[in-house]
């Protein structure tokens, strides 16, 4: 028995139909609309957007949502979503100005985000020479101003106090100013504690850290600043400070003279703030870019002539049990 042996030109010919055959189908495949998962009207919820969700859920629970009761509880999340959004569609919700101008700044501002900050870009950056020079540029931004560090002794007297009983405060702080002239450190830190009637700083040698004449609040009172910058030297006392609080002892512990704050201490501070000012920049070309080529016009006068509404006039809440104001 004779079998037939096909020529060469014929098993190439039914290769390429076979080629052809596949690649049709692979075509038709990725042509194939992608699996519908349900279907709300005449929205179709697909696979896909099922499982983009469901992944972004599971980010580092993925067993919690692996039961069918978790994947129907998602679903019917979609399911709801989609029959609001078909209601107040029908409603004409979404003809409504504001919710116009709301999905306007949210497609605006979601566009500006993709096209000033592609996928994976970062901050921009800021070199050392940038920040160097900058500092040297602005020192001036950076100066300090003289301080004063000192020690307190305070005797307190009553606002109400007499004459008479003033006259012994001050002849005892007179007394303790001697004192405190004679003594050593360590005999101040002494007299401050069996003395001072100020509880912050008694147990603490009557420091009060360092303080510059711009310093503004209550503590310290600016009668002891003012007296602090009246002294030369480390070890100085002032004459006693007499207050409306009662009396101070002023010594002067140490001095700082008016210098430039380092570029070490302030280096992150400025890098921060010229990424700020390249990032306002990259803004600014942004929006440039965007109104080039457009028919922009404002209408000036009409502009103008607009006024905010005034402010409602707050009325304060009337007392617990007074009665209620006639309008």
């Amino acid at each position: 028995m004779r079998y037939f042996k096909p020529s060469r030109r014929i098993r190439f010919l039914c290769l390429c139909l076979l080629l052809g055959v596949v690649g049709c189908r692979e075509q038709r495949q990725a042509q194939s609309p992608p699996k519908e998962i349900a279907r709300v009207g005449d929205v179709s919820i697909s696979q896909d957007a099922f499982e983009a969700l469901l992944n972004m859920r599971a980010r580092g629970t993925s067993d919690r949502l692996a039961t069918t009761a978790a994947k129907e509880a998602l679903l019917d999340e979609m399911i709801r979503r989609e029959a609001v959004f078909a209601k107040a569609k029908a409603a004409g919700f979404d003809q409504r100005p504001d919710i116009q101008e709301s999905v306007k700044r949210l497609i605006a501002a979601k566009f500006q985000d993709e096209q000033t900050q592609p996928q994976g870009a970062n901050e921009p950056s800021v070199s050392e020479q940038e920040i160097g020079q900058y500092y040297q540029q602005h020192k001036d931004k950076y100066a300090t101003s003289a301080k004063v560090r000192g020690a307190i002794l305070f005797l307190k007297v009553s606002p109400l106090a007499e004459a008479e009983e003033r006259e012994q405060l001050m002849a005892k702080a007179q007394a303790l100013l001697a004192q405190a002239k004679a003594a050593a450190p360590r005999d101040f830190a002494q007299l401050v504690q069996a003395n001072s009637e100020d509880q912050a700083t008694r147990y603490k040698a009557g420091d009060i850290g360092w303080v510059s004449r711009e310093a503004k609040g209550l503590e310290p009172d600016p009668a002891v600043i003012a007296a602090l910058f009246t002294l030369q030297k480390p070890g100085d006392i002032a004459p006693l400070v007499p207050t409306k609080k009662g009396v101070y002892i002023v010594k002067l512990t140490d001095t700082q003279a008016v210098g430039t704050r380092p570029l070490a201490e302030v280096k992150e501070s400025i890098a921060y703030m010229l990424r700020k000012q390249k990032q306002e920049q990259q803004e600014q070309e942004f929006f440039a870019a965007m109104k080039a080529g457009l028919d922009i016009r404002i209408n000036r006068p009409l502009l103008e002539s607009i006024q905010p509404s005034p402010s409602p006039v707050k009325t304060p809440p009337g007392m617990p049990g007074a009665a209620p104001q006639m309008k």
